[in-house]
């Protein structure tokens, strides 16, 4: 990667008609090249050195009546300044799982600069596992700092230094992944199911689903809530309601089958006199809560409406 090497001469001072003449080499090497064109001023970059040799650069000042002085030799031979991010818990660089809501750390910055050249340090962060970066802390002042992971994915952190030359150094990365708490192995099946008691009446007879395969990463699982909500075609009559099932010995996975079986006759629940006609706007989910206040929602695998000719067969 090519180094800038910014030049900055104390004295003597430039005015009107001064200029410098300037060359430079590797230390390696024998031959100069002139840095074109004189430098009108006392501060003056030169670009695209190669990062793996040093460098010295003669001066001479030449004055507003010609006469040129004696020269004055610099060199860029610093160490190399470097850096690092750690976690502050445990001085590790391990990626790391959060299995909670949120999880909270403190990120520690070690930097190496014997020769005091970095001049600004920037934090780096990703939120789609290091496809993307964007600055986080533009001027990071002090040797730490702290964030927290909240939203599903991985997030990423790195240090970009700058020095004196114009040179920038970058860090490791430390990575932090946020799980999704609930592992949903297999989506539920739902039944709507709908009976005719009698001529001209229409009921849901029962909300069931089955096939639901669930686990819980760090926590247990507390409950189920099984949501439904729909327009009878026929009447225009909307459908909706809420089901629960309670964990009764809460555990990290589940293997569940469940059926709220109601036969009402409330009027405000009928989904009509007319003819069926299927159903429209259906919108059915199911709602997993964790011990540690996760909230899973699931779209089930498939929605029937099995239509049966009485109670009985309607709650099978």
């Amino acid at each position: 990667m090519p180094k800038n090497w910014n030049i900055s001469v104390g004295s003597p001072v430039l005015t009107q008609g001064m200029s410098f003449f300037v060359r430079y080499r590797k230390k390696t090497e024998q031959t100069w090249t002139n840095f074109l064109p004189n430098p009108t001023t006392n501060n003056f970059t030169i670009t695209n050195l190669d990062d793996k040799s040093d460098y010295e650069l003669e001066i001479s000042t030449i004055c507003q009546s010609g006469d040129v002085s004696l020269p004055v030799y610099y060199t860029d031979s610093t160490t190399k300044p470097s850096v690092t991010v750690r976690w502050m818990d445990n001085q590790g660089i391990e990626d790391r799982i959060c299995t909670q809501n949120a999880c909270n750390f403190i990120i520690e910055i070690v930097k190496a600069d014997p020769d005091n050249v970095i001049t600004e340090t920037k934090v780096l962060k990703s939120t789609d596992n290091g496809q993307t970066w964007s600055t986080f802390i533009a001027n990071q002042i002090g040797n730490s700092l702290s964030d927290s992971v909240s939203s599903i994915g991985t997030t990423k952190y790195k240090i970009v230094v700058s020095d004196s030359f114009g040179n920038t150094y970058e860090s490791n990365v430390l990575s932090y992944k946020r799980a999704d708490m609930v592992e949903v192995e297999a989506a539920p099946n739902v039944y709507i199911t709908i009976y005719k008691p009698d001529s001209g009446s229409h009921y849901v007879g029962q909300l069931k689903f089955d096939g639901l395969i669930a686990t819980a990463n760090g926590s247990n699982i507390i409950k189920v809530e099984l949501y439904v909500r729909f327009r009878s075609i026929g009447a225009g009559i909307w459908f909706e309601r809420t089901e629960t099932h309670t964990v009764g010995n809460p555990q990290p996975s589940i293997s569940l089958n469940k059926q709220f079986i109601y036969g009402f006759k409330e009027p405000s629940k009928y989904i009509g006199t007319r003819d069926w006609n299927g159903a429209d706007s259906v919108n059915v989910q199911l709602k997993i809560y964790t011990s540690s206040g996760e909230v899973k929602i699931v779209s089930p695998n498939s929605v029937a409406f099995p239509w049966y000719s009485n109670y009985n067969q309607a709650i099978l």
